[in-house]
């Protein structure tokens, strides 16, 4: 099948509203040209969900696949099948691939966001790197794939208390994420509480402790939050974070604690936004003493290393990973 689909006119693209600033086309395009695919396209396309059906159903049999970003990671489920372990769990998926003869032939779903936020959190802790042995790297991203957590390289967040901040579709998979790195539990900060049962449902069959829920407009609780915690996630898209950055710039800065005797990090915040870049939240962030932030075009790199395995048909491991990182920090 790869030798087949190294011909002219095989057809990818990033769906979703808002999409003009996505990175996607720069990593898939870069992997093209590793690949030496040269007859491959990758574009964005402005899609709604009420448009999405439709506009699934009007493509040739060229398209090889698709990433979806907000708002289409649950509304592609019912014009697919889930066939991997988080798209099942969750019921929602970043990226759909054709078979061959187009959508008449089946659309396959799967949800790579999950081992994308894995990765990210274990580079920023020196356990992941983008140029390391691939057959590593792809083993890596396996485990996570499958929430393998026992095999993941070291355990730097075991016992760690997470937050994450949202609770939208990225929000359940940095749940999943979170699990399998280990943490001990997970509390959520959210703009609209009274919206946040699907994530309580979420950590119970996650065997997670019951989530504290805080609102974003508290800001007694929601510093307190930010500041104990030792792995914060913010899946807010561009901007909807600023009001957290303010409260944490004009509060006191907190104490360093002690040293952990289990090696684990200080703490930690991955903020899924990638423009600007650092963004506000990050900023604040490192007003912690021994703080680490990373930005979200280190989990877009790790969430497309699979989707281009999966929509080219090639094996995880001859991915060129330091190609997509290495044009994805040039930009």
């Amino acid at each position: 099948m790869i030798a087949d689909m190294n011909g002219p006119d095989h057809r990818c693209a990033v769906l979703g509203d808002p999409i003009s600033h996505s990175l996607s086309p720069l990593l898939h395009r870069s992997a093209y040209a590793a690949l030496g695919l040269d007859g491959w396209r990758y574009d964005r396309v402005r899609m709604d969900a009420d448009d999405l059906a439709d506009f699934i159903h009007g493509l040739d049999p060229s398209w090889a696949g698709l990433s979806l970003t907000m708002p289409l990671k649950s509304a592609v489920g019912p014009l697919g099948g889930f066939c991997d372990c988080w798209s099942k769990t969750l019921g929602v998926a970043n990226t759909a691939v054709f078979q061959q003869g187009g959508h008449a032939k089946g659309l396959s779903l799967y949800n790579t966001d999950v081992e994308g936020i894995v990765a990210a959190l274990l580079e920023v802790a020196d356990r992941c790197r983008a140029d390391e042995d691939p057959e590593g790297l792809a083993a890596l991203l396996e485990t996570a794939s499958q929430g393998r957590q026992s095999q993941l390289p070291g355990q730097p967040y075991g016992r760690a208390q997470a937050l994450v901040i949202g609770n939208g579709n990225t929000a359940e998979s940095a749940f999943c994420a979170l699990k399998v790195l280990g943490v001990e539990r997970v509390d959520l900060l959210a703009r609209n509480p009274e919206h946040c049962d699907h994530l309580l449902d979420l950590a119970s069959r996650l065997e997670l402790p019951k989530p504290t829920v805080i609102a974003m407009d508290q800001a007694e609780a929601a510093d307190k939050g930010l500041t104990r915690a030792d792995i914060v996630v913010s899946t807010l898209p561009s901007g909807a974070a600023d009001p957290l950055a303010d409260l944490l710039s004009t509060a006191e800065a907190p104490e360093a604690k002690e040293a952990d005797d289990g090696g684990r990090l200080g703490p930690v915040l991955l903020d899924v936004v990638y423009d600007p870049r650092p963004t506000p939240l990050m900023k604040a962030f490192c007003r912690r003493p021994g703080a680490r932030t990373i930005s979200g075009e280190r989990m877009l790199l790790y969430q497309a290393v699979r989707q281009v395995a999966l929509m080219t048909d090639r094996p995880l491991a001859t991915i060129p990973v330091s190609a997509m990182d290495q044009a994805l920090r040039e930009a």
